[in-house]
């Protein structure tokens, strides 16, 4: 296995076009700026390191892989800066462009990467090769917490004065505004 920071793009030069064939390999991919949701997000320009599987099957290539990356996040209550090692998988198939009898592309010989919309895409192999770029970021968005916490029991901030509050005793004494006047009375 070799270790190489490359983009998501993985030339089938090593694989053989013959089912049952396969090539791993783990690689590192500069992690895309905008790869996250609301409150956590991949780092930024941080390296994803990947244990990829690639296997020649009748109709294209089978791609498999164990991403792992830092994710920094805010707690959903407090606010409070996270930052944790994770890791994803996905398993993806590449279908091969439809060729005519001399081995030609069919419909003008440019393929696009992705037929079809998100839900019903159909990935094709181009220039003989294979681009991981949308299902690393399929799989690893997907596995990103919409409200991480720095703790489950994470009481969130006081309304009143904003500060944490962590399980003491954190009670602010609310007064009706209309009684202050009464209050300076009792102190004196």
């Amino acid at each position: 296995m070799n270790t190489e920071e490359s983009s998501f793009i993985i030339p089938l030069t090593h694989l053989q076009r013959r089912p049952g064939n396969m090539w791993e390999a783990e690689l590192s991919f500069k992690a895309p700026v905008d790869m996250g949701v609301a409150l956590a997000h991949v780092d930024p320009d941080s390296a994803l390191v990947a244990e990829v599987r690639l296997e020649s099957v009748l109709d294209g290539v089978l791609a498999s892989a164990t991403v792992d990356y830092k994710v920094i996040a805010e707690c959903a209550r407090c606010l409070e800066s996270l930052e944790w090692e994770d890791s994803s998988e996905f398993v993806e198939l590449f279908l091969y462009p439809e060729t005519d009898s001399r081995g030609r592309e069919i419909q003008g010989g440019e393929h696009e990467w992705v037929e079809g919309d998100s839900e019903t895409a159909t990935r094709f192999i181009h220039n003989d090769s294979v681009d991981l770029e949308e299902v690393v970021r399929d799989a690893i968005v997907l596995d990103l917490p919409l409200k991480p916490l720095c703790d489950p029991a994470c009481e969130g901030l006081c309304v009143t004065c904003g500060e944490k509050r962590d399980g003491g005793d954190h009670d602010h004494v609310a007064t009706d505004p209309r009684w202050a006047a009464l209050e300076s009375l009792r102190e004196e």
